[in-house]
C-alpha cells in the first residue's frame, strides 16, 4: 500500500478550464488536474528547473517528475485524439501572499496588509510587544 497523497501547492487557477470548443462531454474530454497544470506552468511557462518547481509545490523532485510526465501524456493524448482538455480537481491548496506579524510570546500570527518592518505593534492575543514582521511570498 502506498503512502497518503500529499497536498500540492498551486499558485492560482488557470484562466481557462477548457481548451476546446467541444461541449462538456466525458467521452471527448481529457481531465488534467490542477497539480498537473501547475507542474507544466512552473516548468515550461515560468522556466524553473524541476527541483525549484517541486519545492514551490511542496513535493519531492521525483513526485514532481511523475506529475509532469502524466500531464505531458494527457496533453498529447488530447491533441492527438482531438479531445477537449479540461483542468479540474486533484489534491491541492492555493498559495497566497501573507503580510502581517507574529508573536514570539504566544506564537500567534495575524495578517495585516498595512504591516511594515520596525513598526510598534502589540499582539492581539496576548498583548505582548515581542512581535516580529512576517512576510510569506510564493513564486
Amino acid at each position: 500500500m502506498g503512502r497518503k497523497t500529499r497536498r500540492r501547492w498551486v499558485n492560482e487557477p488557470p484562466n481557462n478550464i477548457y481548451f476546446s470548443d467541444i461541449e462538456e462531454n466525458t467521452e471527448n474530454c481529457i481531465v488534467l488536474s490542477l497539480s498537473e497544470f501547475e507542474a507544466m506552468r512552473l516548468k515550461h511557462y515560468m522556466d524553473l528547473n524541476q527541483q525549484n518547481s517541486a519545492e514551490s509545490m511542496g513535493i519531492s523532485q521525483p513526485t514532481f517528475s511523475r506529475i509532469l510526465e502524466t500531464a505531458h501524456k494527457k496533453t498529447i493524448q488530447a491533441l492527438m485524439e482531438g479531445k477537449a482538455l479540461r483542468v479540474y480537481g486533484g489534491i491541492f491548496d492555493f498559495k497566497k501572499r501573507f503580510i502581517g506579524y507574529g508573536c514570539l510570546q504566544c506564537n500567534y500570527e495575524w495578517e495585516d496588509l498595512t504591516a511594515r518592518e520596525n513598526q510598534k505593534v502589540k499582539c492581539p492575543k496576548c498583548n505582548s510587544i515581542k512581535v516580529y514582521y512576517l512576510l510569506k511570498e510564493y513564486i
